[in-house]
Order: C-alpha cells, then structure tokens, then sequence
C-alpha cells in the first residue's frame, strides 16, 4: 500500500510539473523611446512646439503605441488602453530613458510596434478614404501603414505650410521585434518628427545696419500636400512633380538687420522630392532699382559640392542662407542636416 501510494504521489507531481512547463509564461515587452531634438536658444519656440519634446499633462504623456501581430495583422495592444488591449501597461521612467513594458503578449511572436507622440497636436489623418480623429480606433496593421496626413486649409498658415496645433509637433516611430518564447523582449525606437523644416536665413556682413526693401523669397516644390504619418521605405506618397508641389513664399515690406546680426524665418512642410530651386528678392535702398544686385531667380538648391539637394526626409532641416557681405556681395549657402535624437524623460503618474 506504501508502494501504490508513492507512486500515485510521483505520478501527481509528475504531471503537475509537466502542466507548469506547458503553461504560457508571462513576460513583458518593453519598450524604450528617444525623442528628436534639435538644440534651442532663446526666443526659439517651445521644445514640445518644435518637435523636441513629448507633452506631459498632469503627469500622463500625450503618447499612442499601437501593436501588431505580424502574423494576423490585427492590432493586440494599445496604450492609453483601447478596445483591444492586451495584458497590462505601465509607464516608468529610469534615468533619461523613456520606457513602456506591456506583459501578456505571446512568446515566440513576431509584432510592429507604432507609437505617435504629441497625438493630440497631429493633423487631420485619413487612412485610406476614412477620416481617423482617433488613433486608437485603428484595428490593422494594414490601416496604420496606410495612414497619410491631409492638412486642411485651417491647419495651415499664410503661406500654405503646417501650423503647429496645440503647441506640439506630432512625433512617430516604428520598429518590429520577435518576443522569446517566454515572451519577453525590449526593442528601442527612435522618435521622429513627421514633418521637414526649412529655414530662409539672412546674414549681414556688409559693416553697418541694413535696410532690406521689398525682400520676398519664394521656395519651389518644398511643399506637398499629404505626407505619411509612420516612416515608409518610400516616405513620399505623392509621386511628385512640379504640378503635385505647392511652392513656400513670404515677404516683408521692410527687414532690418542691425551690423553682424541675422533674422530667419522657418516653415513647417511635409516630406518631399526635389530637385528644388528658390528665387530671392531683395533692395537695401529704398527706390534701388539694380535688378542685378537684387534679384535672383531659379536658384539651384545645392550642397556645398554643387550638388542637387534631391529630396527633404523628416525629421531633416533645409536652412538657406543668404549672406550680404562688403562690396554689396551677396552669396548663397543650402545646408541639409539632421534633427539628431536624444533621450527624453517623461514622468508617468
């Protein structure tokens, strides 16, 4: 009888042990954000209103992920959490480092992880013929591709480029990940800013105050009108020509730079194709009538090896300078660089 019962024991904890390895483990996915900052100085707009920050209300992030079941397509898991969540979510902040850990996903999967940061700032979005106000109504990795902004003329100033809505500039990023099989896994996605920057810079060089009378500049082909929201291996959904360009213009009836100093104006546009060229308009004297000294027309935009600046990506900055130097010699200069990403803390409450 001790026999039989030392068996059925063993047998018992034998199968007990074998249900504790077939039984699904509980990892968690983390997932860590670096946000694209440019560096700032006074009287420059707001971190969040140029893209270097995430906003944080009362201690709760304006952040959307979405995740994707590579094989099924659907959307698993959101945060803020949504009609089709997927385990549990907590946000934490360690350092200098943004973190989100979901648990509950299963091992061995393979999943795309979208986030949105700033959301709240974002344009209007269609996917496909659909209007989407709400990012966490999107059920398919096939609608969040999909995703396109279409500004409306509200959302855009003067000039036909982008306004920054809510004091934000909406940021996205991507990236896929397979889980181990105990469903744990940590992938690290770069925050970038939808959007392009460009920049008409003037330099006075020309040893005393100046009078600029009349400057306009106008931008060709800088300006389309519907970019992607997330980053596609072909980021430009316009397939673009002079005719699906808008161009970027302004003008002032009087700029005056004192000695040494400098002005700027900046535009907000969405991802596009060059080649691009500008015009430049410009008297130092009131009734100068030189068209010579102050008009350039169908200038290439060129880097400093004279070669064509052939698309503006997100998350880059086209500046243009314009430098009037002594002798009343005016030079032009076309510098794209990168918005370079930096860790951001968030606090979540």
């Amino acid at each position: 009888m001790k026999v039989r019962m030392l068996i059925l024991l063993l047998s018992l904890l034998g199968l007990i042990s074998c249900r504790r390895e077939e039984a699904p483990a509980s990892g968690s996915l983390r997932i860590v954000f670096e946000t694209a900052a440019i560096q700032t100085k006074a009287g420059e707009p707001d971190p969040a209103e140029d893209g270097s920050a995430i906003v944080v209300t009362d201690g709760t992030p304006d952040l959307v992920i979405l995740i994707a079941n590579n094989s099924s397509g659907s959307i698993v898991a959101t945060y803020p959490h949504g009609p089709v969540i997927d385990g549990a979510l907590e946000g934490t902040a360690t350092g200098t480092e943004t973190s989100v850990s979901f648990s509950g996903l299963t091992g061995g999967l393979t999943y795309t992880v979208y986030a949105f940061a700033n959301a709240q700032g974002l344009w209007t979005m269609k996917s496909g013929e659909s209007i989407v106000s709400d990012l966490l109504t999107l059920t398919t990795q096939a609608q969040v591709e999909a995703l396109e902004f279409e500004p409306i003329p509200d959302e855009k100033n003067a000039f036909g480029c982008l306004n920054v809505l809510n004091g934000r500039l909406p940021l996205s990023a991507k990236g896929t990940t397979t889980l181990t099989a105990l469903g744990n896994g940590e992938i690290t996605l770069p925050l970038k800013r939808c959007v392009a920057k460009v920049t008409a810079v003037f330099e006075n060089q020309y040893g005393s105050d100046l009078n600029l009378y009349g400057y306009q500049s106008i931008f060709y082909h800088m300006n389309p009108s519907k970019g992607y929201v997330v980053m596609h291996e072909n980021d430009f959904p316009v397939a673009q020509d002079s005719s699906d360009d808008g161009d970027i213009s302004a003008s002032e009836d009087l700029l005056v730079i004192v000695e040494d100093g400098t002005i700027s104006q900046s535009w907000y546009v969405l991802p596009s194709i060059g080649p691009y060229s500008c015009d430049v308009e410009f008297y130092t004297d009131a009734g100068k009538t030189d068209p010579n000294f102050h008009s350039y027309y169908n200038l290439p935009v060129q880097d400093y090896r004279a070669r064509d600046i052939t698309q503006l990506a997100r998350n880059q900055h086209l500046t243009i300078t314009t430098r009037i130097s002594k002798g009343k010699q005016v030079s032009f200069n076309f510098e794209v660089a990168d918005w370079l990403p930096k860790n951001e803390t968030v606090s979540f409450e």
